[in-house]
């Protein structure tokens, strides 16, 4: 029986020798498929958002348990465990990730300082698919576990948070980078190391780093889960319906704005109810002619509208390429739409 068994496991041994990286290799192309029919899935599935959340805070607890709890304690059993859950937590990234790239994506301006984040986001998770590359860092690199535990946490939790909390999206990023740095502790350090006076120091100073980073920096985060719908423009514009009088091809003459003023109309999208802070600002050429005023507003699920004219001189609107900008009072953009005057008139309008 014996004899049998040391068989089995040298067969085992040598099995895993020669074919454990084709398989690892064909595992991380049946985990990128995944990744991306979770991306296509995910589209507009907000009420998936608790289940990603109850996700991490099991992987969270399950990291935490094998690395506190079972430190020093050896068995077959135990180890199995802990290769599985650990087989999972790089699974439960990986879906998590592709699942949160559709909702950043459509937040974000391209290009734009906000683009940056949903590329990394987007490395992040072609990252997790490759087995062989991901599972060595996680297992033997405790800053990049920490890391991107808490980046996948922090990017989850901004989404989900303003929309159970009913809370301005920027105050939801504080408190999702608050809970994420949190979650991060117990996971980077031991019990005793928690509780001494200048550990506690240094974290209550990182955290205040961490959200001085996240105020200054503003732009460079999506606005999830605001995303603009359509923008556009008109000659005229109904205030209290917000109707326009006739919208304006990308592309127009001066004589199609006879009272020299240009309005527009951005319609921005909501999942939920939540305070919004809004503003418009208008360019022509890459000079800023016009800034809104702040509108604070409490969208709903069929979003909400925002509006402003821009007027000209005398002589009416200067010929260029205008932009508009859709932002947050403070300091994100939602999104931009572009609009060129011309002083001849278009061919194929009257």
């Amino acid at each position: 029986m014996r004899e049998r068994r040391d068989r089995t496991v040298a067969l085992g041994r040598v099995l895993h020798r020669r074919y454990s990286r084709p398989f690892w290799a064909l595992h991380s192309a049946w985990a990128l498929f995944t990744g991306l029919v979770v991306l296509v899935l995910a589209h507009n599935r907000y009420g998936f958002l608790p289940w990603v959340v109850l996700f991490l805070t099991l992987t969270w607890a399950s990291t935490l348990f094998f690395s506190r709890f079972t430190a020093g304690r050896e068995s077959g059993r135990l180890s199995f465990a802990h290769g599985f859950v650990s087989y999972l937590t790089r699974v439960m990234y990986q879906e998590t990730l592709f699942f949160l790239l559709p909702f950043y994506f459509y937040s974000t301006t391209f290009p734009s300082w906000n683009s940056g984040y949903v590329v990394g986001l987007a490395a992040l998770a072609l990252l997790s698919c490759f087995d062989m590359v991901f599972d060595p860092l996680l297992r033997t690199r405790r800053p990049f576990a920490v890391g991107f535990f808490a980046v996948v946490t922090y990017s989850a939790l901004q989404l989900f948070l303003p929309l159970v909390l009913h809370v301005q999206i920027h105050n939801g990023a504080y408190l999702a980078a608050a809970l994420a740095f949190f979650a991060s502790l117990p996971v980077a350090y031991s019990w005793q190391e928690l509780r001494q006076p200048r550990r506690l120091a240094l974290f209550a100073l990182s955290l205040a780093a961490i959200i001085g980073v996240l105020k200054l920096g503003r732009a460079m985060m999506p606005p999830v889960p605001l995303r603009l719908t359509r923008m556009s423009f008109a000659a005229s514009i109904d205030p209290t319906t917000l109707t326009l009088d006739r919208e304006l091809a990308r592309v127009v003459s001066i004589a199609e704005l006879p009272h020299g003023r240009l309005c527009v109309r951005a319609t921005i999208f909501s999942p939920g109810r939540l305070p919004v802070r809004a503003r418009l600002r208008f360019l022509r050429d890459g000079k800023l002619l016009k800034t809104s005023r702040l509108l604070d507003l409490v969208a709903h699920r069929r979003g909400f509208r925002v509006w402003d004219a821009l007027r000209g001189g005398p002589d009416g609107l200067t010929p260029g390429l205008y932009r508009v900008e859709v932002w947050t009072g403070e300091g994100q953009l939602v999104g931009r739409s572009d609009i060129r005057i011309t002083a001849k008139s278009v061919r194929g309008t009257s």
